[in-house]
């Protein structure tokens, strides 16, 4: 493979870059490596040479430094690890150089070996001139090598990861529309939403504030239901309070209150559109207090009931040990 792939671009004098697919940050790095040896005094023959001895190092580094920063971090390194095969090295024909089989090495002494200027990253330099003192990684990455790439064979790029994770969204997306068309959205995502204390049941309380959100069905006749009728209907045992399972079981009993969750349904999110958590509900008050106190600041008048009022609400949620989270009010008011 090696000897097929000479080279096509000059990088300068009688010396080209190597006609194999490298990031334009590897192709930079070898520029600066041809100029720095051209620097030394270095004929061009001597470098070709070097080039060619370091090339299936120099595609391997290309290949592991996936995010085609120009060089390769702990991340990077750890995942060309893991995709090595776990297999026991084979003695080589002649016997092992060093009289026995290379010794295991943890990671962070690999990393300390190739990482010589303790940036937590592996540049090429680096790379070609540490690998050959690290001979079980050397002998592992030869024995998973691709004769015909030159790349470890199994190794998923970023772009090929990209590539399955779609394809797998869009598997997922698909068994989603179906399993809806099946349930509907109202399920235990939704539960799970009303449930804003994160005690495992819906109150008759809470129940009450998702249904002051909740646009009116439509399609569905019948008549109105009383808060206190759609709780006993959905609380199967008595004991004040709906359980997941409760919910799930019973929720077709009630079909206007499932139309209105579901005309409400983000699909991307499966949640009740502009239905915020407690955790929102302080991170928007926290936001209006500070917005209301720079108009104050700025000469507006008239703010000092409302700034006390939204200060307040927050301070009862701070109390009941209540965090914010940040939300995109765009999509709470679709």
């Amino acid at each position: 493979f090696f000897s097929k792939h000479l080279q096509t671009h000059i990088m300068g004098g009688g010396v080209s870059m190597p006609a194999v697919p490298l990031s334009q940050q590897t192709q930079a790095q070898l520029k600066a490596k041809y100029e720095a040896s051209a620097g030394e005094g270095k004929t061009d023959d001597d470098i070709n040479a070097e080039l060619s001895e370091n090339l299936p190092a120099i595609i391997l580094f290309n290949q592991i430094d996936g995010d085609r920063s120009g060089a390769i971090d702990k991340k990077e390194l750890k995942k060309c690890l893991m995709s090595l095969p776990k297999k026991k090295p084979v003695e080589p024909e002649g016997g092992w150089p060093e009289g026995g089989p290379p010794k295991f090495v943890p990671f962070d002494e690999i990393v300390d070996s190739l990482d010589t200027d303790k940036d937590d990253q592996i540049s090429l330099e680096e790379w070609l001139a540490n690998l050959s003192s690290l001979p079980g990684l050397k002998m592992a990455i030869t024995g998973a090598l691709d004769a015909e790439t030159g790349k470890i064979t199994g190794y998923v790029s970023l772009e090929q990861r990209l590539d399955n994770l779609l394809a797998e969204k869009a598997k997922i997306e698909s068994e989603i529309i179906a399993i809806r068309g099946k349930i509907g959205s109202a399920g235990i995502t939704v539960f799970r939403q009303i449930d804003i204390d994160h005690d495992g049941t819906v109150s008759q309380k809470e129940l009450l504030r998702v249904l002051k959100v909740l646009p009116r069905p439509k399609g569905v006749k019948g008549p109105k239901v009383s808060i206190e009728d759609l709780a006993a209907t959905l609380d199967v045992n008595g004991d004040g309070a709906i359980s997941e399972d409760e919910w799930i079981a019973q929720i077709d009993a009630l079909p206007a209150l499932k139309a209105s969750i579901e005309e409400a349904i983000d699909p991307a999110t499966g949640k009740i559109i502009g239905y915020r958590s407690l955790e929102q509900q302080l991170w928007k008050l926290q936001k209006n207090v500070t917005e209301l106190e720079a108009r104050i600041a700025g000469g507006e008048e008239g703010l000092e009931e409302e700034l006390e009022k939204r200060k307040n609400a927050a301070q009862k949620l701070v109390d009941k040990g209540i965090q914010p989270e940040a939300f995109e009010e765009e999509e709470a008011a679709k």
